[in-house]
């Protein structure tokens, strides 16, 4: 990346980068304040909110943030909706891991499933054929994950950071603006664009 595209990310984009970076370790550290140093409060605030969770028990963590991700969920896709439509996020069964690995199997970046999981993107943007391949990996329907991707944004509730921002919806942005910042290789870009509609 150019120094252009990094000055021209927001902090919010910057600590979802490096919170999905693979190892938290120094040298990631260092090499984001370098990138990022208008970043470097909520860098160094992120990194130690990172090593204190890979100090819990993973078992614990897990299975309290699968209960509280489903009741949070419920409670958006209740909140204004009639009672008898109630949409199911495909992605709530995911532990980290298998985040991850749906990411590798989709050839795409944590950021860009992270803004799909938080329905950053609006959905009518996204490629029908995108869809499909992301409602087989979930073992869902096409229709069910579009229904999902459909759903008001949600309000990110997993974020293991401390922010001096009150926490607020975000703003949905294009299926293309979206593979376009989310730090695709060229490949990885060039077979999504070909999914195009």
């Amino acid at each position: 990346m150019t120094a252009e595209q990094h000055s021209r990310l927001s902090e919010e984009e910057v600590l979802l980068a490096f919170s999905v970076e693979p190892t938290h370790d120094r040298k990631t550290l260092e090499q984001y304040l370098i990138e990022y140093p208008e970043h470097a409060k909520a860098l160094v605030t992120c990194s130690i909110e990172l090593m204190v969770d890979a100090t819990r028990n993973d078992d614990a963590v897990v299975t309290s943030e699968d209960a509280t991700d489903r009741a949070w969920q419920r409670f958006q896709t209740v909140v204004g909706q009639p009672d008898d439509v109630l949409v199911t996020n495909p992605f709530s069964t995911l532990n980290p891991t298998a985040f991850r690995s749906l990411a590798k199997k989709l050839d795409i970046t944590n950021l860009l499933l992270i803004r799909l999981r938080d329905r950053a993107i609006v959905a009518a943007t996204i490629p029908r054929r995108f869809v499909q391949r992301l409602a087989t990996e979930l073992g869902a329907t096409a229709e069910a994950v579009m229904d999902y991707l459909q759903s008001p944004p949600a309000m990110v509730s997993g974020h293991s950071f401390r922010s001096t921002v009150k926490p607020a919806v975000t703003e949905q942005i294009s299926f293309t603006k979206a593979i376009e910042t989310s730090q695709l290789t060229p490949a990885q870009l060039d077979a999504l664009k070909t999914l195009q509609d």
